[in-house]
């Protein structure tokens, strides 16, 4: 039994039983601020099992008859890995007509492929100098095609979902005071695990070595795993940011409130230093408007106005200022346990925003002001 069999065979297994796993991961019905969840674990789901399916007849059929169900399969798994991705940052991006269009590619170029098959015969690509003497064959263009228009899908899905990222770390900006870090980045890098998996079936249409195409079989299963695992979180990572982003823009800012002037909002901001009220760990922009007696949009709006940043950068610089005090008056006091009193949930995002703040890092700040002193 060779190494790409055995590849196929793991894969197979791995596949069939995360599959399900996905498709029964309990989630509650009635919260909406997991309906993206929900409609991504399913096509997460019908993304392995598309795969394993192809991998069992990988095992059983001719080489000829494997090109179709190769590509079905694989560009499959695009959309619904792009779409699931998708859904996870941004809940109105997928609806049916977002589906469909999404799947016309793939169904046209099944089509032209199917059609040209019906007149002319299959041509076994075995070397490069094979492709480039057989391009007048219709089956060979369309395959080529096929292979363009699934390069194309995995790049759009690239340029959108980072496009998306990008409006949604805005918006966390804006309504959150603590990023959640690595445990954000998470999605990030399930996204670049899909994209890859995407690029290992491209590796597999285009190497003509067996070995090579084992040794990119394990990597999709680990690839895969990985965002089994990903998504298996994901309630505990964005349950509550989730609330905070679905309600972005729903909500009708006070018109009174929303034109405050520089004064009002010089008293908000003279409460929030003397009372501290930045040093709350999680804090949202909501509990914060809560407190001062005002509405969240109107708050996010004024300090992005009379500030020129947004909420989560007032108050890390606020927090900022707050552990550069303590540096200086306790040098010995730990970075995880300065973090916990200037109301940062993980070190590694206190020591992100002192580094983006001041320009140093925790340790190179301390040891400036050791040698000062």
């Amino acid at each position: 039994m060779d190494f790409t069999f055995q590849s196929f065979e793991i894969l197979i297994i791995g596949l069939m039983v995360m599959g399900p796993i996905m498709a029964i991961i309990p989630v509650g019905k009635n919260d909406v601020r997991l309906k993206g969840y929900r409609i991504a674990l399913l096509l997460m789901a019908l993304s392995f099992e598309f795969l394993g399916c192809y991998c069992l007849l990988k095992a059983k059929l001719p080489r000829e008859l494997l090109f179709i169900p190769f590509f079905i399969s694989s560009h499959i798994q695009v959309v619904l890995l792009g779409l699931a991705h998708l859904n996870l940052i941004n809940l109105n991006i997928v609806h049916r007509k977002q589906v469909a269009i999404n799947f016309l590619p793939m169904l046209t170029c099944a089509a032209l492929y199917g059609i040209s098959r019906c007149f002319f015969p299959f041509v076994h690509l075995s070397s490069w100098q094979v492709l480039f003497s057989s391009m007048s064959n219709p089956t060979v263009l369309a395959r080529v095609l096929w292979l363009l228009v699934y390069i194309g899908q995995i790049l759009y899905y690239a340029v959108v979902f980072f496009r998306e990222e990008r409006i949604y770390s805005r918006a966390l900006g804006n309504w959150t005071s603590d990023m959640p870090g690595s445990k954000y980045r998470l999605a990030l890098f399930s996204f670049i695990g899909a994209l890859l998996a995407g690029s290992d079936s491209v590796c597999i249409c285009l190497t003509l070595d067996e070995f090579w195409g084992g040794v990119f079989n394990l990597l999709m299963l680990v690839f895969y795993s990985a965002m089994c695992v990903f998504y298996i979180q994901y309630p505990a990572i964005f349950y509550n940011i989730y609330g905070l982003i679905s309600k972005d823009g729903k909500e009708g800012a006070d018109n009174t409130v929303a034109q405050q002037s520089e004064m009002d909002w010089e008293e908000s901001k003279n409460r929030i230093i003397a009372e501290k009220l930045y040093l709350t760990e999680g804090l949202t922009v909501e509990q914060l408007a809560g407190t001062l007696g005002i509405n969240k949009n109107s708050l996010s709006k004024a300090i992005n106005t009379m500030e020129g940043v947004n909420f989560n950068t007032f108050i890390g610089r606020l927090r900022i200022a707050e552990a550069q005090a303590i540096m200086n008056e306790a040098p010995s006091t730990s970075f995880a346990e300065l973090a916990m009193m200037v109301g940062f949930s993980e070190q590694s995002n206190f020591s992100r925003q002192f580094k983006a703040i001041t320009g140093f890092t925790p340790s190179e700040y301390r040891r400036n002001l050791t040698s000062s002193n």
